[in-house]
């Protein structure tokens, strides 16, 4: 979930020191018909490959440089599909992989999913004799995850078991616990908390001793899985610890995601007041989000608010504002956010 200017600092213990860098702001040059414009340049050349490959390699998706390279780069991304085609069509199929494996978190920050599916897809099918390596579980895992916001159970589990096969050939740890936790993530919309738990508790013992950034998404879906399972007590512990994690890496993204979800976790243990003031936070990280599920998940917050605030009919509308963005997206709802518009379309079905 995206995020743009620093939170202020909460006066609740589970939204304090939420703060961090500027968000990239989107590109909205369009033409007349609405879809973003694209610079028209001449044919890719070997040149122009091996420059973008050095730029990925270079790149920094994740942490705090991940605004500041995500602005870098989004101009280059018809470039950057053409580049991984020209290297896998000149069987430079090792180098094809690193490309888009180095750069899909681009398409996920940026909200265009099936680009990135179809970019990041393309090029493991052409590679899939490819060696070995950290940076194909990586794609391999990359493509799990949009295959994952897209709705696709199937690919993503595909995906990642094969990222898991890789992993563990080459023994990389934390590889092999990303896999892991983009299995959770398909046991997470099947429902089966307890294996999202247990998933998530093996990915933590690996990274336990390796760089602290290794440990972010199996702390954020072990709290997740303890959210839905309906222990929210505990669920708050973990993702108040997440939120501490993602602040010493100043990962301002992940700050934005754990403050929404310590907002309904909050919520549904009663404290509207420490709920109120996660959504103001995270509203505040969100502003100037190009993300459509950022959008569409401001507008759900404010509908949850206006709710909680004795005002229905205006939940309604936002609510339903919420669904159009993603619908236009082509983005389906991560579990424990489809809980939130479940339980808020239950509540506005009762009033």
């Amino acid at each position: 979930m995206g995020c743009s200017s620093p939170a202020r600092r909460g006066a609740f213990g589970s939204c304090a020191g939420a703060r961090g860098p500027s968000r990239h702001r989107p590109d909205r040059r369009r033409a007349g018909n609405g879809i973003p414009q694209i610079d028209s340049r001449p044919s890719l050349t070997g040149s122009d490959a091996d420059r973008l490959l050095a730029l990925a390699r270079e790149a920094k998706l994740t942490g705090p440089d991940a605004d500041t390279w995500a602005e870098r780069l989004w101009p280059e991304r018809a470039r950057i599909g053409e580049a991984a085609d020209w290297l896998a069509a000149n069987d430079r199929l090792d180098a094809a992989v690193e490309l888009t494996g180095a750069t899909w978190r681009l398409w996920l920050l940026r909200g265009e999913i099936a680009n990135g599916r179809s970019i990041l897809g393309s090029t493991l099918d052409r590679a899939q004799t490819s060696a070995a390596t950290g940076i194909r579980a990586s794609a391999l895992y990359g493509a799990g995850l949009l295959a994952f916001r897209a709705g696709d159970q199937t690919e993503s589990k595909a995906r990642n078991e094969q990222a898991l096969a890789v992993a563990r050939e080459i023994g990389d740890a934390s590889a092999e616990a990303l896999a892991l936790v983009g299995l959770s993530r398909v046991a997470f919309r099947d429902g089966d908390y307890g294996r999202v738990c247990a998933l998530a508790h093996e990915a933590r013992d690996l990274v336990v001793d390796l760089d602290p950034a290794d440990g972010v998404a199996p702390l954020h879906m072990l709290a997740a899985g303890t959210r839905l399972a309906g222990d929210y007590e505990r669920a708050h512990e973990l993702y108040n610890e997440s939120l501490m994690l993602n602040e010493r890496l100043g990962s301002t993204g992940m700050i934005s995601v754990e403050l929404h979800n310590l907002a309904y976790v909050n919520l549904h243990r009663g404290d509207v007041g420490a709920a109120e003031e996660c959504f103001a936070a995270c509203s505040e990280l969100r502003r100037d989000s190009g993300n459509p599920y950022d959008a569409a998940m401001e507008a759900l917050n404010h509908a949850a608010r206006s709710f909680a605030n004795g005002d229905p009919r205006a939940a309604a509308r936002l609510l339903a504002q919420a669904r159009a963005t993603l619908n236009d997206a082509g983005i389906q709802l991560d579990p424990d956010d489809q809980f939130e518009v479940d339980w808020l379309d239950a509540q506005l079905n009762r009033a």
